[in-house]
């Protein structure tokens, strides 16, 4: 086992008092393993640490008022408090004086030297007084120079330490180490004399050895001083680490050097043996110029010099292993350094093996944990003489954790620290610290598993109370863990006599709270009861959360935690007034053979005392075969005893001092265990000095039993503290009065069956109560209102008005009876009055916006409520509007108002607008609502102060109307519909013909093409007819697509009824010869057809095929003029063609200027009937255009130019299926107005019917 220096020194001085011995603690604190308490420079070898204490007699032997030094007051003991001596200074031989007493241990005096001078002190002691003299840095960490064994004339000297010819500052410090007295302190500087100083360097040593073995250490000695050595020693020793102090070796080899100049220097080679009783393991070697102070120097601080390597002593890993080295399967050593580490993989859970000694000081190994998980290492050594430790970096090479103990396994883990679950490359250390060995590395890589961790913050209580009276404890819970608790926890309160708390000890009250979140805390009072059959004295105070460890917890190390001072249960005693050891009236007897006989040995507990003038007491008891004893001796509170048990032939069984402890002992693993016979038992008042056995009642528990148990009795016992008994039911209760505040505990047994308890309430305060009682006690309980009506949820041990929705702040008068059922015992009560509930604005009913664009008006309404306690004074609320990612856009509106509300009642409904700004964002938005975020109003509960309204979409009105100037809902430009603005800076809302141009009967056609821009129902005429083309509208077109008249045949816009009289199939309105004989060809006039065109029909015409030009007669033959004819036979048929047109065919042949020819007049009457056709087509479109004065002129020109040019006006049709009589009646149709398609398309119906069959 590891020690330090100073617990060795403290550990020798308890030796000397006690044949105990230590074991099994573990000093280390640092990864260096070794601290000095006190960091000085070793002088010599003689001294290797000074000795520090403050031992001091009682008494205080300076004045009130000190003249230390000579001048008022006393010289501190900090470097701030101490007396100035001044620069250089001297005062010997008569020096100066000062005292130092049990209330002035320490004296210290400031020294300022210059350079070249050093500084002798002597310190003269009083006789047989003990006082120690150091010269110390400010911090009294750094020792120069000390003497502590010399009294009574202690000397130092800045002599041979860093101090020597330095202009610098330091300090005298005189320790009282025992006694007190006064003391005499002399001081000289004087110039530097000329002095060599060695130092040591470049050590040279074999890394491996036996011991017994000599070897060869080389090293280099050199003079920095400014004057040669003369003749010195060189000393050697070697150590563990390289700090040299108890339990390191110094080796009696003394190399004798020559004398060495000023500034020069020596290489020496030597040989040395190293002690065949060495313990194996790896040693650094230290080289000592002038071990001893045989030679004064400037400074004796670096005489020392290390060897860089350790040699190893015994076996190295080679040896262990036989070959190379093989580190968890490298191949290998493991790298030595952090920043070479092996990388072992991630998420790892394996056993490695390796090996480790002095001149393989560290393997270092990297692992990748994932997030999440933690990391968990345990090292076990094949030798346990050998110390290998483990240390745990993070990546940034912080310490994660450690294992440095002294025995194996050593651990380290990052759970349960702030690195459990972060993902990360940890390196591990594997670092050597004495022996050699073979290692097993188990490296496990863990899920954390979220849990909470409960622990304490804070525990207070009153420091005193009374046997029986109620007692609170007030603690702060905290939850560190990694998730909510959820399930409920049990606190407990304990009072114990020692420190620790065990299970002996008094539970004096518990309570549950509900799982909290993590990273929180809560205040919660474990309303306790002290035990009536208590030890009156001193007592600690513990907490415990989780005691049964019903919760699963990240650690339950942390669950326990102890008030801070005392508690004083009644009056502590001071002496056995009364002796009843055992409850046998005596006291029990103090030698062997007057033992107090307590029988068969079974689980009990007794109760004796000891004091001053009782100093033991002796017990027997009888044990059967097979049975193993178990004792506890529980200290008086202001005492202490220790326990020993002995057999029936004087034997010691088993012994505890039970120092600042209880004592325990048992049989088990002991020759005596299950052994029949009588024991003895001796229960004995401590009287080692560190332990001052003191007075008062012990506890002796024999085996495991139930708690001590007093005769039970609730004779005159103030219930609750009220100083008489509760009242005896529901219609005699104790009136304990409005708003109370009760604690205390209560008695039922015997005749003393029922307890009743009545209090009220008022002003809007409400109740805890609370009833606890012992878990095995059968008392019931229940709560009435004043009416007798059970209250439904008291549970039998706790009940508030707080959170309830029937009671809270409600007045009220209530009735609480606690019946014993037949057993005794007692319980706890507490009826607390609490203010009114605190106020709890809600906010509810949130309506705001809808879909719509910026710049439009934005309605909401919302309401305010107080659920809870009342509330009166100001208030503030808001109204928001946030965009999709929760951002704040405006305030929509906001006020500070000031309201008198309680349960339930409404503060606030508001409902009103606003007009969005138009640079709102296109986006989606919500209202906001918040009531008292600025906690005007005290409230518990803040989650319901705000509340959202529904998701709006708002349009922003710019980005709208971006590609539609005029804002009529029909774009500019194409956006991919095919629609596109027709009148793109007029607003309008055509549709029809156009798009987005004004339409004023709103009809979908532009009012610029509308039929009848002021008649809904109408917008089109495609026939032109004068008639809209929506038959259902107003004047609707019966026949759309064809031109038509008032009462048409088939309604208004049809065309007129056909009639032929004559038969040859056209209209009598249009037949010019309306008596045409039937089955005679007609034209289009209804007059007969002339085929030849030699104006004689063709029923008439006998020469139905008169080439053009020719003359005819009246039968439509060629006329002969009679030039070259042989004269008529008066036919008028005949002649040469110079006929006279007597027709008796004897005419000449000539015909006179002024007389036409039969082709002449023919073509004449065509010319004439032309004209007049035109003429009247003419006239028709002209009328046309006076009477329709809806149409537009472009249209009716393009009509009338039709009706002029359509090819159906000639005479002859292309198509044979179209007889004459249909084209006469498609050219009446168009000389009526209709164009030609309409005509064909009217005539096809009466002349073509298959067509449309």
């Amino acid at each position: 086992m590891r020690v330090r220096s100073i617990l060795l020194a403290a550990l020798m001085i308890l030796v000397t008092f006690s044949p105990l011995v230590a074991a099994g603690l573990d000093e280390k604190t640092q990864q260096s393993e070794s601290i000095s308490f006190i960091d000085h420079q070793i002088e010599n070898l003689n001294d290797l640490m000074p000795r520090i204490s403050t031992a001091t007699g009682g008494r205080a032997a300076c004045s009130t008022v000190q003249t230390d030094a000579g001048s008022a007051g006393d010289a501190g003991n900090t470097s701030t408090t101490a007396k100035d001596l001044g620069t250089d200074p001297n005062n010997g031989p008569t020096g100066v004086t000062g005292c130092v007493d049990a209330n002035d241990k320490e004296d210290m005096y400031k020294v300022t030297t210059t350079a070249g001078k050093d500084v002798d002190v002597e310190l003269v002691v009083p006789a047989n007084m003990d006082f120690d003299l150091y010269l110390v840095d400010s911090t009294k960490t750094t020792f120069y120079s000390w003497s502590e064994y010399n009294d009574p004339l202690e000397k130092v000297s800045t002599g041979g330490t860093n101090l020597s010819g330095v202009a610098t500052s330091f300090y005298i410090w005189i320790n009282a180490y025992t006694g007190d007295g006064q003391y005499t302190l002399r001081v000289w500087t004087n110039n530097t004399p000329p002095r060599p100083d060695m130092t040591i360097s470049g050590v040279e040593v074999p890394a491996k050895a036996q011991a017994g073995d000599t070897v060869d250490v080389n090293y280099t000695v050199e003079n920095l001083g400014n004057t040669s050595t003369g003749a010195f020693e060189v000393h050697f020793a070697i150590s563990t680490d390289q700090i040299l102090g108890f339990g390191d070796t110094v080796l009696d080899h003394v190399e004798n050097e020559a004398d060495l100049a000023s500034n020069g220097s020596r290489y020496t080679q030597t040989q040395i043996t190293i002690p065949a009783n060495t313990t194996n393991g790896s040693y650094y070697w230290l080289v000592i110029a002038d071990g001893y102070d045989n030679i004064t120097e400037q400074n004796d601080s670096n005489n020392e010099g290390w060897s860089a390597i350790q040699t190893t002593l015994g076996k190295d890993c080679l040896d262990l292993i036989g070959g190379p080295q093989n580190d968890a399967g490298l191949g290998a050593d493991a790298p030595n350094e952090a920043v070479n580490a092996s990388d072992m993989g991630s998420n790892v859970t394996a056993t490695y093996t390796g090996c480790i000694d002095g001149a393989d000081p560290f393997d270092y190994f990297n692992f990748d944990v994932p997030s999440g998980y933690y990391f968990e290492v345990s090292l076990t050594g094949e030798d346990a003489s050998s110390d290998i430790d483990l240390y745990i970096h993070d990546s940034n090479g912080s310490e994660v954790d450690l294992g440095f103990t002294s025995s194996y396994p050593e651990t380290a883990s990052t759970k349960l620290t702030n690195w459990e679950g972060v993902g990360d490359t940890y390196t591990l250390n594997v670092s050597h610290y004495s022996g050699v060995s073979n290692y097993t590395l188990d490296v496990w890589t863990n899920q954390s598993i979220p849990a909470p961790d409960y622990h304490f913050d804070e525990v207070t209580s009153g420091t005193s109370s009374n046997a029986g009276d109620g007692f609170n404890v007030d603690v702060v819970l905290n939850n560190s863990g990694t998730i909510d608790g959820n399930s409920t926890v049990e606190l407990k309160s304990f009072l114990s006599v020692n420190f620790g708390l065990d299970w002996y000890d008094h539970e004096i009250g518990s309570t549950t709270v509900n799982g909290i979140p993590m990273g929180t805390t809560t205040s919660v009072t474990i309303p306790s009861t002290i035990p009536i059959d208590i030890v009156p004295g001193s007592y600690n105070l513990y907490v415990v959360v989780d005691q049964d460890k019903l919760v699963v917890e990240r650690n339950d190390d942390n669950n326990e935690m102890r008030r801070n001072g005392i508690i004083t249960i009644d009056t502590a005693e001071t002496s056995c007034s009364t002796q009843n050891d055992a409850g046998m009236g005596s006291d029990a007897g103090s030698s062997a053979g007057n033992e107090m006989d307590l029988g068969q040995y079974t689980d009990a507990e007794y109760r004796g005392c000891i004091d001053n003038n009782d100093l033991a007491d002796y017990y027997k008891f009888t044990v059967a075969s097979g049975e193993t004893i178990d004792l506890v001796l529980v200290d008086p509170p202001e005492g202490a005893v220790n326990l020993a048990l002995f057999a029936s032939d004087g034997t010691e069984v088993a012994s505890d001092p039970g120092l600042f402890e209880d004592s325990e002992l048992s049989s088990a693993d002991t020759p005596y265990d299950g052994v029949a016979g009588t024991y003895t038992v001796m229960v004995n008042r401590s009287t080692t000095f560190w332990e001052d056995g003191g007075n008062g009642t012990y506890r002796l528990l024999l085996g495991l039993p139930e708690k001590y148990v007093a005769p039970f009795s609730c004779s005159g016992y103030s219930d609750t503290g009220t100083g008489t008994d509760a009242g005896t039911g529901f219609s005699n209760p104790m009136i304990i009065g409005t708003n109370p505040v009760v604690e205390g505990q209560a008695c039922l047994g015997g005749t003393d069956e029922v307890d009743a308890f009545q209090f009220s309430l008022d002003s809007g305060n409400n109740l805890n109560v609370n009833l606890s009682m012992e878990p095995t006690s059968g008392f019931t309980s229940e709560l009435f209102d004043i009416d007798g009506n059970l209250v439904s949820d008291w549970d039998g041990s706790s009940w508030t008005t707080l959170n309830n929705e029937m009671y809270e702040g409600q007045d009220g008068t209530f009735v609480l009876v606690v019946n014993s059922e037949g057993d005794e015992g007692y319980y706890n009560l507490s009826i607390a009055t609490n203010p009114p509930a605190p106020a709890d604005l809600a906010v509810s009913n949130v309506s705001c916006g809808a879909d719509m664009v910026s710049n439009e008006e934005l309605y909401y309404s919302f309401d305010i409520h107080n659920l809870r306690g009342p509330v009166l004074g100001d208030f503030s609320w808001t109204i928001e509007l946030l965009d999709s990612e929760g951002q704040h856009i405006v305030d929509i509106d906001s006020a500070t108002q000031n309201t008198y509300a309680i349960y339930g009642q409404l503060i606030l409904g508001r409902s009103s607008s606003i007009y969005l700004d138009s640079e709102t964002l296109t986006g989606v938005y919500s209202c906001q609502v918040m009531v008292n975020m600025d906690a005007m109003v005290f409230e518990e509960d803040m989650t319901n102060n705000i509340a959202m309204g529904e998701n709006f979409t708002i349009q922003n009105e710019a980005e709208l109307w971006a590609n539609d100037i005029d804002r009529d809902g029909y774009n500019t430009t194409d956006v991919g519909d095919g629609i596109i603005d027709d009148c793109p800076e007029s607003w309008g809302e055509s549709w029809g013909d156009r798009s987005g141009c004004a339409d004023l009967d709103g009809d979908g056609w532009s009012n610029l093409n509308d039929f009848a821009p002021l008649d809904e129902s109408q917008w089109e005429d495609v026939d032109e007819d004068g008639f809209g083309d929506n038959s259902t509208g107003f004047e609707g077109d019966q026949c759309p697509g064809v031109y038509g008249i008032t009462g048409g045949e088939g309604g208004d816009g049809c065309p007129e009824a056909f009639v032929d009289t004559d038969g040859d199939g056209i209209a009598d309105s249009a037949d010019q010869c309306d008596d045409t004989p039937s089955g005679v060809a007609v034209d289009a006039d209804g007059c007969e057809v002339d085929t030849d065109g030699d104006g004689v029909a063709d029923s008439q015409d006998n020469c139905p095929a008169t080439p053009t030009g020719e003359s005819v007669d009246l039968f439509g033959c060629k006329i002969d003029d009679g030039s070259t004819g042989s004269g008529g036979d008066g036919s008028g048929n005949g002649g040469d063609g110079n006929g006279d047109d007597s027709g008796d065919g004897n005419g000449d042949g000539n015909v006179n200027d002024d007389t036409k020819s039969g082709d002449n007049f023919i073509e004449d009457n065509m010319m004439m009937i032309a004209a007049a056709v035109g003429g009247i087509i003419l006239l028709l479109i002209i009328t046309i255009l006076f009477v329709r004065g809806g149409g537009d002129d472009s249209k009716d020109d393009m009509f009338a130019n039709a009706a002029f040019n359509d090819p159906m006006m000639s005479v002859g049709g292309v198509d044979p299926t179209i007889t004459a009589e249909q084209l006469s009646y498609e050219q009446q149709l168009a000389a009526a107005g209709y164009n030609p398609q309409q005509a064909r398309q009217y005539a096809d119906q009466h002349f073509r019917p298959w067509l449309n069959q």
